[in-house]
């Protein structure tokens, strides 16, 4: 008896002409479908397409599609669902995309079934009904799934070689791993505790030491939306990660330099750079999104606190908040560069359909479109309070070029104590992205 098959699909999106983004590399890999592949026993035969890099043909021969993204990509969703409906194949779609657009989604009548909420419990009664002909509409699980006895995520399944790489070792892949979910805090511009959950659930330590170990990785991304939220189990994660000798990148929250030890600890168990949310250097801004734990601190002892731990510093900024004027985004850019920042990430406020931050929007009328394709935090959506729509992207975009500029780049290079070669190439690549009008997660081309 042949097996049944399975084809796992991570959509591009479409541009703002309509057109559907392709590449030859990206970043990293979505961990979500490579573990639902884990999650899936060996008698099914299961294939993984990452659309922006992969063909994807409607004439498949698969039984059964099931599909994930971030919100940009759920409108593709929907049109490759309708293919494979015309072609008598279901769909099925979960993830935190179609969570937010989740009328879309069941309007669109595309999909032969919804998974709202973590897939990691009913992923096995979908198979069960499948198999039976009985799909249901909708499936959600009661509650969120504690994350012991999680299977290590199929990894082979995709074609590494298509992203992001180590600059350490051009041959070593950086391979996502997950230790929690949840996030305490309720920033109103985020989903995650609203997907997740206020509860922090944690993976046995044990059990995450075991995944790197059989994923043979030495670098490492941990997933986790705040890697040391719990710093007694953080300090016990990262004493059991030091012997295996991976180097690895992490998100922090930025008051963990009021815990420099704890700092220290991840930077000797091979944390080489911090992810931080810092968002804004406006302390009004920070209180306006609800992210209180940081509006206390200053921009220049948070880059500072890192840095002295051992770490590469890979600063988020969001830029279109009701308090940011010109000067305010003209001096973010400036005091990055002074305090010599690694690398920034700067992001257009964008209002995410189920949080707090999309509701006052849409009530305030302050939306400029919903072509949730553009919502990929680097298009404008919203009217900025401070600036036209115009002057804000004339500033967003010129910060961009100031700060990846090529004195830009040598000057924070030759600041530090020795060249970081990591950084240096990776700001390189950047300063490609932004020269040709991309910004610098737009993917490689």
């Amino acid at each position: 008896m042949s097996k049944k098959k399975i084809l796992f699909i991570y959509p591009s999106s479409y541009d703002s002409q309509n057109r559907l983004i392709k590449s030859r590399k990206s970043f990293v890999p979505s961990r979500t479908l490579p573990y639902l592949a884990a999650l899936t026993p060996r008698s099914y035969e299961t294939r993984i397409i990452d659309e922006l890099m992969d063909d994807l043909t409607f004439d498949e021969d698969v039984d059964l599609v099931a599909l994930t993204g971030m919100l940009r990509h759920i409108p593709r969703a929907i049109d490759i669902a309708k293919e494979f409906q015309k072609r008598g194949v279901p769909s099925l779609i979960g993830g935190v995309g179609a969570f937010s657009l989740r009328n879309m989604v069941e309007e669109s009548g595309a999909f032969e079934s919804f998974i709202i909420g973590e897939v990691d419990e009913t992923w096995q009664e979908i198979l069960h009904d499948f198999e039976a002909g009985q799909l249901k509409r909708r499936y959600e699980c009661a509650t969120p799934p504690e994350l012991s006895g999680l299977p290590p995520a199929r990894f082979d399944l995709l074609n590494m070689k298509k992203y992001m790489r180590s600059f350490v070792n051009a041959k070593d892949p950086l391979v996502l791993i997950e230790t929690s979910r949840g996030c305490p805090h309720n920033c109103s511009f985020c989903l995650v505790t609203r997907y997740f959950g206020k509860k922090m659930r944690y993976r046995p330590i044990g059990e995450v030491v075991d995944e790197i170990k059989y994923q043979g990785a030495k670098h490492i991304m941990f997933t986790d939306d705040n890697i040391a939220i719990n710093p007694a189990r953080a300090r016990e994660l990262f004493q059991a990660i030091k012997p295996l000798g991976i180097q690895w990148l992490g998100q922090f929250e930025s008051r963990m330099i009021e815990s420099p030890e704890l700092l220290r600890l991840a930077a000797e168990s091979g944390c080489r750079t911090a992810f931080v949310g810092i968002e804004s250097i406006d302390k009004n801004n920070l209180v306006s999104i609800d992210k209180h734990q940081s509006a206390r601190l200053d921009f220049k002892d948070v880059v500072n606190g890192f840095k002295e731990a051992g770490m590469d510093l890979f600063a988020s900024l969001i830029f279109g908040m009701d308090h940011d004027t010109a000067e305010i985004i003209d001096r973010t850019i400036e005091q990055s560069i002074e305090l010599n920042i690694d690398a920034i990430i700067p992001w257009m406020l964008t209002p995410i359909p189920g949080t707090a931050c999309y509701d006052d929007f849409k009530k305030d009328n302050r939306l400029t479109h919903e072509n949730y394709s553009l919502y990929d935090f680097f298009h404008p959506a919203i009217r900025t309070k401070q600036m036209s729509t115009a002057e804000f992207e004339e500033h967003y975009w010129q910060g961009l070029r100031r700060f990846y500029s090529l004195p830009s780049i040598l000057l924070r290079a030759w600041r530090g104590r020795k060249l970081n070669v990591t950084w240096f190439l990776c700001s390189l690549y950047f300063h490609q992205q932004v020269k040709r009008g991309l910004h610098p997660f737009a993917g490689y081309s």
